[in-house]
């Protein structure tokens, strides 16, 4: 738990130093990744772990500066579909290559078989904690139960 609460902080700050290289909030440049490929607005909360609106705003924040363009979807006319512009595009790819910069002494020191076994350990921790996140928004909580209302007794 340490080591995780350690690389959570860690990653939060190479994200924030990241971002603000390029004149983002964190949270801009998280959009301008998540919409590498194009989405839908609800697929982008779903993504960033936050609401629909709050995406909304920072789509029209991100928009405004010429990162990212909105369309309607396909097969839904309500549906809004987000991608990046061509200059969105040029600030992800620095954003993300600033962020390899950061890693890049470490991993030069890693022989392949390292390397390629933290990508795998590191996305089996991702999926886990995805699958945890998804099972808690869905009402199905994990080991802990529900938190008992105040006031009641806890029922028997």
């Amino acid at each position: 738990p340490q080591a995780l609460g350690r690389l959570r902080v860690a990653l939060q700050d190479a994200f924030v130093q990241a971002s603000r290289t390029f004149g983002l909030t964190a949270q801009q440049a998280e959009l301008l990744c998540a919409a590498m490929a194009p989405a839908a607005v609800g697929d982008l909360a779903r993504t960033l772990r936050c609401d629909r609106s709050n995406v909304s705003h920072l789509v029209e924040r991100a928009a405004a500066r010429g990162l990212v363009n909105r369309r309607t979807g396909d097969e839904d006319g309500r549906v809004t579909v987000v991608g990046l512009t061509a200059e969105g595009e040029r600030l992800a790819q620095r954003f993300i290559a600033e962020l390899e910069a950061q890693t890049r002494p470490l991993c030069a020191r890693w022989p392949d078989e390292r390397r390629q076994l933290a990508v795998e350990l590191l996305n089996e921790l991702s999926d886990t904690l995805d699958t945890a996140a998804s099972q808690a928004r869905a009402g199905r909580p994990g080991r802990h139960p529900p938190p008992q209302r105040r006031g009641r007794p806890p029922a028997r």
